[in-house]
């Protein structure tokens, strides 16, 4: 099991998130997003299906404390069986669709290449302090909106 999770997360960051455009010079957003580091940093601790449908997380320890403090939320475009599909169509799948792919036996899947959601902050249950939303799913550039659940804005549906 563990060698699948390992292989599942090389193969999501060798296809990688992609490029993030307007950053700072120290790697984070205008608004203090930080970018995302990949599955190859120390600071990367995993990923997990979330119990919202449709979601994925991938977590991080930023300053190696031990405790999570970033994590990215990708949102499920398709899914595939890990029975019919090998690891190696899954890549060209990827790639071919500009997606990631997660491996999780019995179950491929294929989410946006850049996050829907960018958390900075994680409590005990996983809960962030602080949340962003990028609507466009277009990478790091500036049009993150600042994610409230009590009182989000307009654009955000």
């Amino acid at each position: 099991m563990r060698n699948s999770a390992l292989l599942a997360v090389l193969v999501l960051f060798i296809l990688g998130p992609a490029p993030v455009r307007g950053q700072s010079n120290d790697g984070s957003s205008d608004l203090g997003i930080p970018r995302e580091p990949g599955w190859n940093h120390p600071s990367y601790r995993g990923w997990e299906s979330l119990s919202v449908p449709g979601l994925i997380a991938t977590y991080y320890d930023l300053d190696r404390d031990s405790e999570l403090d970033y994590m990215v939320i990708r949102k499920v475009i398709r899914k595939a069986s890990a029975e019919e599909t090998t690891i190696e169509q899954a890549i060209e799948i990827a790639k071919f669709d500009n997606l990631s792919v997660y491996f999780a036996h019995p179950v491929v899947f294929f989410t946006n290449r850049n996050p829907l959601f960018y958390c900075i902050g994680i409590d005990s249950r996983r809960n962030c302090k602080d949340m962003w939303v990028d609507i466009a799913e277009d990478g790091l550039n500036g049009n993150e909106e600042l994610y409230s659940l009590a009182t989000p804005s307009m654009g955000v549906r």
